[in-house]
């Protein structure tokens, strides 16, 4: 890893070669997008704005091209470059100027309550959209005869209706994802281990402990649990305190010398166990931001030495 990092930070040329292909790999692999995603960050982070901006130009520039080239669709995949890189570059240059993980990660929650308000705003009706869309979607892959076996339409009438903040929180979640491998490149290459000990140490601010309780109770308890905008906005406030759930687990483990085997568990709690293990794990995050439970081990490790 250090050494594709390096490679990476060697010039601007690499950099921009590097989220171009990647990106035009995820059309195959989509997590690829990700690490093209990754990459853009890391140079805003480590070299500024200025240079970031070049990195961005560059590779929109070099994608549209491909995509010219390659299919005869430059405006498409200069879309997919815009949407994969320009977040991934302002959180990387918030992370820079800020020398935070918490408040960028925060600027993201932001900007995905944002995408969710923007749908509300745009869509006439957010759930027949997005029932459309799943419908176009699955006819196009799936034969008629499987469909109606699996009683699809029932499905979709359920999905669409929570895709409003679905999509949102998936892209806070992937863009979170590239945050942090930008950042855990970044200390590779200035102070080895600094990513896992800021990793290990995140606690989100009171503002999101006080707000994803009224977006709980508005938007899915008092509603019986139909999709409404509040509800959605719940859905990112869940996907903070799943990552701080997580920094949770990673400290106490990193704490008392654990093995890895309980972080192995934890992932696949969180996939093969969907979505209550994940509502378990953003409880622990939530519930840490009121106890601070790292800093109850701590204390309580210290007393026990000082026995």
């Amino acid at each position: 890893m250090k050494t594709f990092a390096n490679w990476v930070m060697k010039g601007r040329m690499q950099a921009v070669i590097v989220a171009t292909v990647l990106a035009m790999l995820a059309l195959l692999v989509t997590p690829l997008g990700l690490i093209s995603a990754a990459v853009v960050s890391l140079a805003v982070l480590r070299q500024g704005w200025k240079e970031g901006t070049l990195v961005l130009g560059s590779a929109l520039l070099a994608i549209t091209g491909l995509g010219g080239l390659l299919f005869q669709m430059p405006l498409a995949t200069f879309l997919i470059g815009a949407l994969l890189w320009v977040p991934a570059a302002a959180l990387g240059g918030v992370m820079g100027r800020t020398g935070s993980l918490r408040l960028a990660i925060e600027a993201a929650a932001v900007v995905a309550a944002g995408v969710v308000l923007l749908q509300y705003a745009l869509l006439v009706d957010p759930a027949a959209f997005w029932a459309d869309a799943l419908n176009e979607f699955l006819f196009q892959r799936v034969d008629e005869e499987t469909l109606a076996a699996a009683n699809a339409e029932q499905l979709v009438g359920m999905l669409a209706g929570w895709m409003v903040g679905g999509v949102a929180a998936t892209w806070f979640l992937g863009s979170v994802v590239s945050l942090m491998l930008a950042r855990y490149w970044a200390s590779l290459l200035d102070r080895p281990g600094a990513f896992g000990e800021e990793f290990r140490e995140l606690r989100f601010g009171r503002w999101l402990l006080l707000l994803v309780p009224v977006l709980l109770v508005v938007g899915i308890l008092l509603t019986g649990g139909e999709p409404s905008l509040v509800g959605q906005l719940y859905l990112i406030g869940m996907v903070i305190f799943l990552i701080q759930g997580l920094s949770v687990v990673h400290g106490l483990v990193a704490q008392f010398g654990g093995s890895s085997a309980w972080l192995v568990g934890l992932y696949l709690l969180l996939i093969f166990v969907a979505p209550q293990g994940a509502t378990m794990v953003s409880l622990v995050g939530y519930s840490d931001g009121w106890l601070d439970f790292r800093a109850r081990a701590r204390a309580r490790r210290s007393g026990t030495g000082d026995k």
